[in-house]
């Protein structure tokens, strides 16, 4: 947040309970159902950024936008982009959007700038995107990625949409997939599973603009 140098950061994940085929990330789009897509493209409306791991960039080649045809209308805003590529090759085309690759590539190509990292430690990085204006981050990326930033204790907001039929199934899947869930966390009905959710993304985004 402002006082401490570092964007707002909210971190979300959908996962579908074991058993299913899923993608190697553990992070597909199809798991998320229509309801929780509109969830999230309403949310990535309203950061300044949207990141993902090196690795589900690579594999999965996401847009990291807003789409009208998941929010019904058009977007007012598009995030900037984040790659939190670590030593992993990344290439980012330009599109109109401004882009960072986070890590130790030197050459993300015309479409973005590269912003250096020490290791796996994720705080120079995110001083830097704020210092660049980045006051708040949506953070979607795969496991790997999400339990770095939860070790590290930078989640101010978690939502966690699981295709389940109980809400213990629905926390049980959460935790297999992203280990320890950091704070005391509400589960509801949502769509076609459940949705899990911690910290108030209301309360923090204004802490942060003020």
């Amino acid at each position: 947040m402002a006082a401490m140098g570092r964007p707002f950061i909210h971190i979300n994940f959908a996962a579908e309970e074991t058993g299913v085929e899923e993608s190697p990330q553990g992070f597909s789009g199809n798991v998320s159902c229509h309801d929780d897509w509109r969830r999230v493209h309403l949310l990535r409306e309203r950061y300044d950024a949207i990141a993902v791991g090196g690795r589900t960039w690579n594999l999965d080649r996401p847009r990291l936008s807003v789409r009208a045809e998941r929010l019904g209308r058009e977007p007012r805003r598009q995030p900037v982009r984040v790659i939190f590529a670590g030593s992993q090759p990344c290439l980012v085309p330009p599109t109109g959007t401004a882009a960072f690759v986070v890590g130790n590539c030197r050459d993300p190509g015309r479409g973005a700038t590269a912003l250096s990292m020490r290791g796996h430690d994720l705080r120079a990085p995110l001083q830097s995107l704020y210092a660049l204006g980045v006051g708040s981050l949506f953070v979607e990326g795969g496991p790997t990625l999400l339990r770095s930033f939860f070790s590290q204790g930078f989640a101010d907001a978690v939502t966690i949409f699981v295709r389940a039929g109980t809400a213990e199934a629905a926390i049980r899947e959460a935790r297999g997939r992203l280990g320890p869930l950091p704070g005391a966390f509400s589960a509801r009905l949502f769509g076609e599973g459940f949705l899990l959710e911690a910290g108030s993304a209301e309360t923090g985004m204004a802490a942060a603009a003020s």
